[in-house]
């Protein structure tokens, strides 16, 4: 993440405790102990809690959009373009660090006030504007059918998202070792493509 030693380790501490009290619950005394530096080495790079969590987010947000982004591609011209994005995407969102992915639900539930601050416009705007300018080219070409993009990126997105969420709550109950066992994540990513590609109803009307 952080080239400099130091900004690591903060970055490092502060994911943990980000991750398990989200930003009210955080602690800068803790952060410290987390990282195994003096406290005073946190607020000689960062002015305080509020910014140390801004940089946080700004580095997940920004690791995730340079992951995916250079996944859409301008001009699709077959079916294997638009999986390879979905293999891609949910690849890495199924390997990203669950503690990141336990930030953004606690910022989602906590009001979403850093969310709409730092992740709409770093990763979501962009992602949304590349993705429907995607589609939308598609359909000029007639490889893509009648489908509203903006929806289309939404439900692919919360889709995969959602079955990461799930991931992390199911652990040691319900029906964990069916879903998440194994290469769990190419039977899922195989299945979301097929749902693409060929939609649900064997009748269709």
């Amino acid at each position: 993440m952080d080239e400099n030693p130091t900004l690591e380790k903060i970055f490092r501490g502060a994911v943990k405790e980000f991750s398990q009290y989200g930003f009210d619950g955080a602690r800068i005394d803790r952060i410290a102990k987390n990282a195994k530096i003096n406290k005073a080495m946190i607020y000689y790079h960062f002015k305080g809690k509020e910014a140390l969590y801004e940089h946080v987010l700004t580095m997940v947000v920004s690791g995730i959009y340079n992951a995916v982004f250079r996944l859409v591609p301008e001009e699709p011209t077959s079916q294997s373009d638009l999986a390879h994005l979905i293999r891609g995407y949910a690849s890495y969102i199924g390997t990203i660090d669950e503690l990141h992915v336990k930030i953004m639900l606690r910022e989602i539930s906590s009001g979403g006030k850093y969310f709409k601050k730092i992740t709409i416009p770093i990763l979501l705007e962009p992602m949304m504007k590349r993705v429907t300018a995607m589609f939308a080219r598609g359909q000029q070409t007639g490889l893509i059918t009648d489908i509203d993009p903006a929806y289309t990126m939404i439900q692919l997105v919360g889709s995969v998202v959602f079955f990461n969420m799930l991931k992390i709550t199911m652990k040691d109950a319900g029906p964990f070792e069916e879903l998440f066992t194994g290469n769990y994540i190419e039977r899922y990513t195989e299945n979301l493509i097929k749902i693409y590609s060929q939609g649900i109803f064997k009748n269709k009307r």
